[in-house]
């Protein structure tokens, strides 16, 4: 369901003009019909398709304004510091798998 809810939010955030341009982190290929959607709807909108590490869709690529590959470094480069810790002294810590 998590593609039918960014697709009904993208489309519902373009009727209500809440963004020029949509950042879509994706490279799932069932999300085109929304963009298309969206773009016949909307001509003016602009939509940025970026592609997780070491995923594409070329679907995706011809129908967005825009496309680019996020590598991995720039998600390591990222991340938050571990822990981050809460004004309640809670600790909130990144995934082993990250580190």
């Amino acid at each position: 369901m998590t593609d039918v809810n960014i697709a009904v939010e993208m489309i519902a955030d373009a009727l209500d003009d809440k963004y020029d341009v949509a950042f879509l982190i994706t490279a799932d290929s069932d999300l085109v019909p929304a963009i298309k959607l969206i773009k016949k709807i909307y001509p003016q909108k602009r939509i940025v398709v970026c592609f997780p590490p070491k995923r594409h869709s070329s679907s995706l690529s011809q129908i967005a304004d825009f496309s680019l590959s996020i590598f991995e470094n720039r998600f390591s480069n990222s991340l938050l510091p571990d822990p981050i810790i809460l004004k309640n002294g809670y600790q909130l810590r990144k995934p082993v798998e990250w580190q």
